[in-house]
């Protein structure tokens, strides 16, 4: 009878000490349990956690809104939390800037000689090898200014050369 009394009464203090432990949950290991929940929420990383008579006050910002459902409906799981305050601000990353490809489209020239033609030397001088010959007004492609006189250049044909620059107006 001492036997069966005994195992009662031991099953009777751990029941006791069962269900008051159960009611027992202090704010602090449920922010502990919050804590661990959030750190493994990808994006969630910047989530702030504060409970306070068994309510989870949550702050902190996150990328979308999808992270911010998932954090609340997590700790709303946590058993012991009656209610959560949801003061999580969604502020999306800053948009990917694209810069714009800028083309450099050359310098455009035209032969400003006073009537006639202009030579196209292979290189700077006036006693180089005249390669081509170029009307007055034609336009022309600056490709290099190799010195204040002579200027690398391109004809609407596709020859390259030098021309003296005096005779050369930029557009």
């Amino acid at each position: 009878m001492k036997t069966k009394f005994s195992s009662m009464l031991t099953l009777l203090l751990f029941l006791g000490v069962g269900l008051t432990t159960c009611d027992k949950v202090t704010d602090a290991d449920l922010k502990e349990t919050a804590d661990q929940i959030t750190a493994t929420i990808p994006g969630a990383s910047n989530v702030t956690v504060v409970v306070d008579n068994h309510i989870a006050t949550l702050g902190g910002v996150v990328e979308d809104e999808a992270t911010k459902q998932k954090v609340v409906s997590s700790v709303s799981a946590i058993e012991g939390v009656k209610s959560v305050v949801n003061n999580i601000t969604v502020v999306p990353p800053p948009p990917i800037v694209v810069e714009p490809v800028v083309v450099k489209v050359p310098d455009q020239l035209i032969v400003a000689t006073r009537k006639g033609k202009l030579n196209v030397h292979d290189r700077p001088g006036v006693e180089e090898y005249v390669i081509t010959v170029v009307d007055h007004g034609e336009a022309l492609t600056l490709l290099e200014k190799t010195s204040d006189k002579w200027w690398r250049i391109k004809t609407e044909q596709g020859v390259e050369g030098y021309c003296y620059s005096p005779y050369l107006e930029e557009q």
